[in-house]
């Protein structure tokens, strides 16, 4: 890693990531890492990116932080227990029900 930095750190889902090497993989060959990282990211996504973002974006709206709305775009709970296994380190928030009825519209 020599002569390289990090130049913007930003948060991401899956499908996102997944667009994002998919289009690095259309450039040239990737290094096996890549290439295993691609396939993790395939198998695990499940909206298409625009979707996925459209979630992140709607949840923030009714008051979930970024980072969570995320995690939630990248697992879609289906019911408390999912929910809660996101939340684990802090309470679940008021408006849980509001952010399952939204996760319902994309599964």
């Amino acid at each position: 890693m020599i002569g390289k930095k990090i130049l913007e750190e930003k948060i991401i889902t899956i499908s996102e990531a997944s667009k994002i090497m998919e289009e690095r993989a259309k450039l040239g060959e990737l290094s096996y890492e890549q290439g295993c990282a691609l396939d993790y990211l395939q198998k695990l996504k499940k909206l298409s990116p625009e979707k996925a973002r459209e979630l992140v974006n709607e949840l923030i709206s009714i008051g979930v932080d970024k980072e969570t709305a995320v995690k939630i775009a990248d697992i879609l709970p289906e019911d408390m227990d999912d929910l809660r296994a996101i939340y684990y380190k802090r309470e679940l928030p008021e408006n849980v029900d509001e952010i399952l009825e939204t996760v319902k519209k994309y599964i």
